[in-house]
């Protein structure tokens, strides 16, 4: 048993480090920059959440953006761009953007000992965290999903819907019953789901990325609280580092409607920042 045991701890560490994110369809590649991000795919209709897709969307026109055109690197590299999966890394990284999931995961990570070269993560909270248990840390916040209107113009939509509802995926159904405009954070078709957000002229979600996303294209956002364990860590991160200690959020969409429109964060100076921490240097 004790050996069965050691065995499958061994050929999970081993799976963590050769593999990105322990899908084993999907093995790190030796001196190459390697994207962590995952692909997952969910749901009744088994699509990817769209954070995640624009993980790698975001990292490829970034590329081109600095006139990088090969992934090849030094040594193997890793790095993790949009989403909250620094927790979930089992091998030194280059962190850009990135956040924790919740404030408790930091503690367990710190017991891995990875090194981390920090270039921005996605707030204070993060940074915070990051600092408690030992990383230095700059003082460069952004979610890199920030800087997609630098790559991609939805079309402009004259007779605009006075609001979009994207909820967390699983109630979904729940809210097309009640009648509301909806839409779902699970879909491949990541340009049409800018599109959706920026032909309205205000979002309601549950989704953080439907929040960052509408706030990029200058579309108003409110939190809708029906978020993954009540645990608003991540939503803070993201609007602390706007500047924001508090936003607005509530329970229900009608709530939301009810609510004064809230006022659009200046995202120049963090979109400038976050360009300039883009890290160049790991590419060979």
């Amino acid at each position: 048993m004790l050996k069965k045991i050691l065995l499958n701890k061994w050929t999970k560490k081993l799976a963590g480090r050769m593999t990105i994110f322990g899908q084993y369809h999907r093995l790190i590649r030796p001196n190459q920059v390697n994207l962590m991000y995952f692909d997952e795919k969910i749901g009744p209709d088994k699509q990817p959440n769209v954070g995640d897709l624009l993980s790698k969307v975001t990292f490829d026109y970034l590329m081109k953006y600095k006139g990088i055109n090969s992934l090849k690197a030094r040594r193997t590299t890793r790095i993790t761009f949009i989403g909250s999966v620094i927790q979930f890394l089992t091998a030194d990284a280059v962190v850009y953007g990135s956040g924790f999931l919740f404030e408790y995961v930091a503690e367990p990570f710190a017991k891995k000992k990875l090194k981390l070269d920090v270039r921005a993560v996605r707030g204070p909270l993060t940074r915070g965290k990051l600092q408690e248990i030992g990383y230095d840390v700059p003082m460069v916040y952004g979610d890199p999903a920030i800087l997609l209107p630098i790559f991609y113009a939805p079309p402009v939509v004259v007779d605009r819907k006075d609001f979009l509802v994207i909820p967390h995926w699983k109630t979904v159904d729940k809210y097309v019953k009640m009648g509301y405009p909806v839409l779902s954070p699970l879909t491949a078709d990541w340009k049409n789901f800018i599109n959706e957000i920026a032909s309205a002229k205000l979002i309601i979600s549950s989704s953080l990325h439907g929040v960052i996303i509408a706030e990029a294209y200058g579309v108003p956002a409110i939190l809708l609280d029906e978020v993954e364990k009540d645990n608003l860590f991540k939503y803070k991160d993201y609007f602390m580092s706007t500047g924001r200690k508090e936003f607005t959020k509530v329970k229900t969409v009608e709530e939301g409607l009810a609510t004064a429109i809230p006022a659009l964060p200046d995202l120049e100076k963090m979109k400038s920042d976050l360009l300039n921490a883009f890290p160049e240097d790991i590419f060979r």
